[in-house]
């Protein structure tokens, strides 16, 4: 009966999201973070890697909000896992540790398609990223690697290419805004003027 019941309130909620006047889509893909800035190649040096890769998946809706055809607005909310293993520091007993973090991304795009019929599109999108640090081990105020802000502010850029109406592939470039490191008097350094710079491709599909 509870199975029954779950089923039946799941049913009505999609049936609600789908009345919503726009296109739903949902998927993932790859990720990617670098550190920019003045201080970033200060703290490579301390063994920071110049790229840390990852994973993404969410949702978003494309909404027409305008009488401009083609214009529409993409709010949508995505998680971000990042990891990679690496050594820093510099004591002579380093070893190579795993670090991690997670994003809660809540980008809100611009977006302009130039349409070809239903068998293939292609835009453009530009907006701000809202990410909020939602664990891992990059955001521990630890002594043996910058921390990461939990909270933060990007802009991005972006291309997407729609086939068929049902799948969309998509890649974009977001920079950050603010300063992405805390300050660190035990490693010896404050006030390291450095952001959080992401690239991400995946596909994802329409409902």
């Amino acid at each position: 009966m509870a199975a029954v019941v779950l089923a039946l309130a799941g049913t009505g909620a999609f049936a609600q999201i789908k009345d919503i006047d726009g296109k739903w889509s949902a998927g993932g893909g790859f990720t990617a973070f670098s550190l920019a800035g003045t201080g970033a190649e200060r703290v490579e040096k301390m063994g920071f890697p110049g790229m840390v890769p990852g994973f993404y998946f969410g949702a978003s809706l494309d909404y027409a909000f305008s009488t401009i055809q083609g214009l529409t607005v993409e709010p949508g909310a995505y998680i971000y896992h990042y990891g990679k293993s690496f050594v820093f520091g510099i004591s002579e007993d380093r070893k190579a540790k795993s670090y991690h973090a997670n994003y809660l991304s809540v980008p809100i795009n611009l977006k302009y398609s130039f349409t070809n019929g239903s068998e293939f599109g292609l835009a453009v999108f530009t907006g701000p990223r809202f990410n909020l640090g939602i664990g891992g081990n990059m955001f521990s105020t630890g002594k043996t690697y910058p921390s990461l802000r939990p909270i933060e502010a990007q802009w991005g850029v972006g291309l997407a290419a729609t086939i068929q109406d049902a799948a969309i592939i998509r890649a974009g470039y977001d920079t950050g805004l603010l300063k992405g490191i805390r300050d660190n008097k035990d490693l010896g350094y404050e006030d390291v003027q450095a952001h959080r710079d992401v690239f991400y491709i995946g596909l994802s599909f329409m409902f």
